[in-house]
């Protein structure tokens, strides 16, 4: 697995072979010709050599971002310049080393260097940037997963995983789940009793949404993260944790986040800022170890070729008006808010659906995970609310496999609360009319 050091006293595990993890197209990527030539960039060098456009020629010079206290922040000419034009793929120095400073003053990651020193091991943390988790997600999973891998999955998950996931061949393992999170013996006894044979290669990775899960509403108890990090040390698997939710929890203090915990370098960690300051700026970074990032690199190096650095450039712009402290403070106003929504939502499923589903308040994020009670599958009754007026998800859109299930996903981020009340009307409308027609039949 690695190289047993000893650090104060205290035997330390740090993976050294990533080699393991990685999928066959991964192993074979090779720096492109034209992206190595980043490293001449602001070397003071004569570029003739890009294949960059002449800036000179864009129609934006620069620009005012008016914020909702009515202050403007400027982004001036240089700024703008740097902003219209191609960049490194890693993403913008200045705002990459602003997101290190708060992952360190968050998340506390043990394979993080001290202060600014650049990371040296394979498994010292470093960070890119990316156009939201989704890229994250996709280009992590391409660059581990072989056809007939499996990939450990929380029994209700984020369908765009396994889109990501089934075109490469890979197979869900679905492992059950409770209101603190995956159950750490369910896993254990998974993997105990994994048959190579019938199953293929012991899964080497599994990924989550530990905060507000997507669809669950459930934050994972940090004893929970504690557990299932042992068992991934134990069957030396990675952990893909995708938390654009993090900063959503309903209390505080934060639940330390399994990168809190990494001490090995087997954490790849997708933070976003779509949920937080812009979904439409397609904004987001990895932390993880600095030979998956640089695996990870190669691959963008060939599709997206750089992040968006206009984007980039105002998302910075914003954080450092913000601060590190006003960032976190920024966080606690957004729970506030969708806390006060989830008892909204919970209060008018008490009033509307008492009866006819279950559900549990969620702890962070923006999702309520329903049962339908007497039902064999929501889709029927889904579809039944939709010709009605409201639009709900049925369940099995979060099954790692498909299959019939009793839950919906309700959002309640953006509705009104008026609104809220008409679909939940509805909602036992056709639940009514479902059990009517049942016993007829």
């Amino acid at each position: 697995m690695g190289d047993h050091n000893s650090v104060n006293g205290v035997t330390q595990l740090r993976i050294t072979n990533y080699d393991k993890y990685l999928s066959r197209p991964a192993l074979r990527r090779k720096p492109s010709a034209l992206r190595e030539l980043q490293r001449y960039v602001g070397s003071g060098l004569v570029l003739m050599a890009g294949g960059m456009p002449n800036g000179e020629l864009f129609p934006i010079v620069e620009a005012d971002l008016v914020l909702r206290d009515g202050r403007r922040l400027t982004i001036g000419p240089q700024e703008m310049k740097a902003a219209l034009q191609y960049g490194v793929t890693k993403g913008m120095t200045d705002i990459i080393d602003w997101l290190r400073v708060l992952q360190r003053q968050v998340h506390h990651p043990p394979t993080l260097p001290r202060d600014s020193t650049p990371p040296s091991a394979s498994s010292d943390m470093d960070l890119i940037m990316c156009n939201g988790c989704q890229e994250a997600i996709s280009k992590t999973l391409e660059a581990v997963l072989n056809e007939g891998d499996s990939i450990l999955l929380e029994e209700a998950t984020y369908p765009n995983v396994m889109s990501v996931g089934r075109p490469l061949g890979a197979k869900a393992v679905s492992v059950p789940c409770d209101s603190s999170g995956m159950i750490p013996s369910e896993l254990q006894k998974i993997l105990a009793t994994w048959d190579t044979d019938k199953c293929g290669p012991r899964p080497k990775i599994l990924y989550c949404v530990p905060t507000g899960g997507n669809p669950t509403g459930v934050n994972w108890s940090l004893g929970r993260k504690k557990a299932v990090y042992s068992i991934a040390r134990k069957y030396d698997f990675l952990i893909l944790e995708d938390d654009p939710y993090y900063y959503i929890q309903y209390s505080r203090p934060l639940t330390p986040s399994f990168l809190s915990l990494d001490e090995d370098g087997r954490v790849i960690r997708c933070d976003s800022f779509s949920k937080l300051i812009a979904a439409g700026a397609r904004l987001g970074f990895i932390s993880g170890p600095k030979y998956l990032l640089q695996k990870l690199i190669l691959h963008l190096d060939s599709s997206v070729a750089c992040t968006n650095n206009l984007s980039q450039t105002v998302i910075r712009k914003i954080l450092v008006d913000m601060g590190h402290d006003g960032f976190l403070r920024h966080g606690e106003k957004l729970a506030a808010f969708y806390k006060e929504r989830a008892d909204k939502i919970v209060a008018i499923a008490q009033k509307h659906l008492k009866g006819l589903a279950e559900w549990s308040p969620p702890a962070g994020g923006m999702f309520i995970w329903m049962k339908l009670l007497g039902v064999k599958s929501s889709q029927p009754v889904v579809q039944r609310v939709i010709e009605k007026g409201a639009v709900l998800m049925a369940g099995y859109h979060f099954l790692p496999e498909p299959r019939e299930t009793p839950y919906i996903r309700v959002s309640f981020s953006y509705a009104s609360e008026d609104d809220m009340n008409k679909a939940f009307t509805w909602l036992a409308e056709a639940l009514t009319e479902f059990h009517e027609a049942k016993r007829n039949n």
